[in-house]
């Protein structure tokens, strides 16, 4: 497996569940890669000692898995872990996607089949 990160942004929101990424099969994308969104934050960070700007906060928005690779772009849909406060609790949120938003792999397929494996055998 190919351990280095691939970065992108999206490039449609297709749906309320779909978007589309620029990054395809040609920059190594496989389907069942994971994504994270980013959203930047406006506010520049300044350092107050030198006044220098350091850069901005990004904040991860949701994740995504890939399930359709084009040679130059990809389609990823959301997920959602239904790991709860003991069947308590299920948070919902509405997360907002735009169409410029830095996305960057978080794991390939392997990682994720091999976390699945984990949870399973200690689960059961």
């Amino acid at each position: 497996m190919n351990d280095a990160t691939i970065s992108g942004h999206v490039a449609l929101v297709e749906d309320d569940y779909t978007l589309v990424i620029n990054r395809g099969a040609q920059a190594g994308v496989t389907a069942g890669m994971i994504f994270a969104v980013h959203s930047e934050s406006v506010q520049m960070i300044t350092d107050p000692e030198s006044g220098r700007e350091l850069g901005r906060l990004t904040r991860e928005k949701l994740r995504v898995r890939v399930f359709d690779v084009h040679p130059l772009f990809c389609r990823a849909h959301t997920f959602a872990r239904t790991d709860d406060f003991y069947g308590l609790f299920q948070a919902t949120a509405v997360v907002t996607v735009d169409v410029g938003d830095s996305v960057e792999s978080v794991c390939g397929v392997e990682s994720v089949r091999s976390d699945a494996a984990t949870r399973q055998a200690t689960s059961g």
